[in-house]
């Protein structure tokens, strides 16, 4: 018989004894609520040690001894995503704009901040998308995207991917594409004189393909706007 087997045996004996002496079965229900409050207590206990092993795995899982990344665990995932629903119970409107921005900016490299910054004080940029199709038919496909000078004005450092730039901003809901602007008319033709453009319409007519230049205008959307603002950077 095994220690668990002889434990609950005496259990059980015990309980037996206690039902036939006087007063028994008062005594069995106070042991009973002993044994309850003893179980509850200890349940606490292994809450919170439970709780502090969770913090502990947090951190691990966050960063090693000698500083490098670490992969989290499960374990790890789960209760961040716990924190942030529990989070999400009390937060004001305000709080979760905040939080949202604040994940914005931490995935954004400075290149994408620069630009954000060029379009804050600007109405538009000029932008072009390079569109190919074949020589009858009216039917395009995109082969360029995004293309726009705001890189350079903006002072990027590598203003080569700008387009890749803008896709990033969009997926963040930060910069949005308008019609064309009449008052950037000049800004276009530049932008289709460049030699990127040049040789992509040189590739689509050697493959037998026509191109199609779509002029957008590059502008801020209204929750890029209402980061800028909640920022307050200013010139100072």
């Amino acid at each position: 018989m095994s220690d668990n087997d002889q434990g609950f045996s005496a259990g059980a004996l015990a309980n037996r004894v206690l039902q036939r002496l006087p007063g028994g079965r008062y005594a069995q229900e106070q042991w009973e609520r002993l044994e309850r409050r003893v179980m509850t207590e200890l349940k606490e206990r292994l809450d919170r040690v439970d709780r502090s092993a969770t913090v502990s795995v947090l951190a691990f899982s966050v960063e090693s001894p000698s500083g490098a990344p670490r992969k989290p665990g499960p374990y790890a995932v789960g209760s961040l995503l716990r924190e942030l629903l529990e989070a999400s119970v009390e937060q004001t409107r305000e709080q979760a704009q905040h939080a949202y921005f604040a994940a914005a900016l931490k995935s954004l490299v400075p290149d994408e901040a620069r630009i954000l910054s060029a379009l804050s004080d600007s109405s538009g940029h000029a932008l072009i998308h390079v569109m190919a199709g074949p020589r009858l038919g009216m039917a395009t496909h995109p082969v360029l995207q995004n293309f726009s000078a705001v890189g350079r004005v903006a002072g990027a450092t590598l203003p080569e991917l700008t387009p890749t730039y803008i896709r990033r901003l969009r997926d963040w809901d930060l910069v949005r594409t308008l019609p064309e602007d009449p008052e950037l008319k000049t800004k276009y033709e530049i932008l289709e004189t460049d030699g990127e453009i040049r040789k992509l319409q040189e590739r689509l007519k050697k493959s037998g393909q026509r191109d199609v230049l779509l002029r957008r205008t590059l502008a801020l959307s209204e929750v890029g706007r209402a980061l800028w603002d909640a920022c307050r950077i200013s010139e100072d």
